[in-house]
């Protein structure tokens, strides 16, 4: 299984860099979904210099106070816009895989250690693949490991995270018309041991806010075997500075196997250092309801991530802090390295 996974990686790489090049000889334009909110973004010089700002057949031109005011708001949307998909896209993110509509795909190998703890490695696995013919709007996936399981026992090696991995494998579409929702409906096996066939639905949002950049997303999903998974995720980004940004995520999730609700708020601040170098700052807390509504675990970590090979190759460095329920809150150490081996049309610009 490990030597295939790779082999599918190597394949999309070459396939993607392929259609990289046919896409930029063709010039076509980019898609229009909620995950491309930025691109609907006027350019505040654009802005600044039009004559048709809020003008409706013989209305009064804007005042001078009315055009500035445009052009600072479509300045603060189109930066927070921007920020939020560095970010995104930098840092790995679930939600970037979410959103994009290219070929894409990531392999991610971690290993962490704990004080009084045996070392532990896991691997996740995304693939996207475009379909061709289809206008993006069906693609090919592959999803192996959960970023968002922490009470998983891990693997003792990465070769063996990558065996252990149960994979999601089916097509998904993306729904016209549909507004300012991104709706995606799919279809799937898990292969794990038994086949397990599914099918499953998503709808992101995006809105803007004011100062703020709003992005929700809620999916259900029905396995035959293991029954029903539902999601929902509400992030409110808010950039602070030129290279800062803050983000606070709210999550909820019910899973028929585990019999159980899993309620995350996590804060996080993300730092550009510079185009090779970001940091990330993140706070929280995760609530289930086995067997009453208690804090499971506070926790506080700090995420240093490096582009170490040009555009596909990123390490990232977690130490955190864990204060955890079943130790009576005392705090405990933890330590990861992650590497993230990507391919993709937006980490090949």
């Amino acid at each position: 299984m490990a030597s295939g996974l790779l082999l599918v990686l190597v394949l999309l790489s070459g396939s993607a860099l392929g259609q990289s090049s046919a896409d930029e000889s063709a010039g076509r334009a980019a898609p229009e979904n909620a995950a491309q909110i930025a691109a609907d973004t006027p350019d505040p010089a654009d802005t600044e210099d039009s004559d048709e700002i809020d003008s409706r057949g013989d209305a009064e031109a804007p005042t001078a106070l009315e055009r500035m005011v445009v052009v600072m708001h479509g300045g603060i949307s189109a930066g927070v816009e921007k920020s939020a998909k560095f970010v995104d896209s930098f840092f790995a993110d679930d939600r970037f895989y979410a959103d994009v509509t290219e070929t894409y795909a990531r392999l991610s190998l971690q290993s962490t250690w704990e004080s009084g703890e045996d070392a532990q490695a896991d691997a996740r696995l995304r693939v996207r693949l475009d379909l061709p013919g289809t206008e993006e709007r069906l693609r090919l996936f592959i999803e192996g490991g959960d970023p968002d399981d922490v009470v998983g026992a891990g693997s003792e090696t990465v070769a063996e995270a990558i065996e252990d991995n149960d994979y999601n494998i089916g097509l998904e579409g993306q729904l016209k018309n549909t507004g300012q929702w991104d709706v995606r409906p799919a279809i799937g096996v898990k292969a794990a041991g038994p086949p397990d066939p599914f099918v499953r639905a998503r709808a992101i949002r995006y809105e803007q806010l004011g100062d703020w950049l709003m992005r929700f997303s809620a999916g259900a999903a029905e396995y035959l075997d293991d029954g029903t998974e539902l999601l929902t995720r509400l992030d409110f980004d808010r950039r602070i500075a030129e290279d800062w940004l803050f983000r606070s995520t709210s999550r909820a999730r019910y899973r028929d196997e585990q019999d159980r609700i899993e309620l995350l708020q996590q804060f996080s601040l993300f730092q550009k250092y510079n185009d090779r170098v970001g940091f990330g700052y993140d706070v929280g807390v995760r609530v289930d309801d086995d067997p009453d509504w208690d804090a499971d675990q506070y926790f506080a970590q700090f995420r240093a991530r490096f582009r170490a090979y040009r555009k596909w190759l990123y390490l990232e460095a977690k130490p955190e802090f864990l204060f955890r329920e079943e130790d009576d809150y005392s705090a405990s150490f933890r330590f990861s390295l992650r590497a993230d081996i990507v391919f993709g049309a937006r980490y090949r610009e």
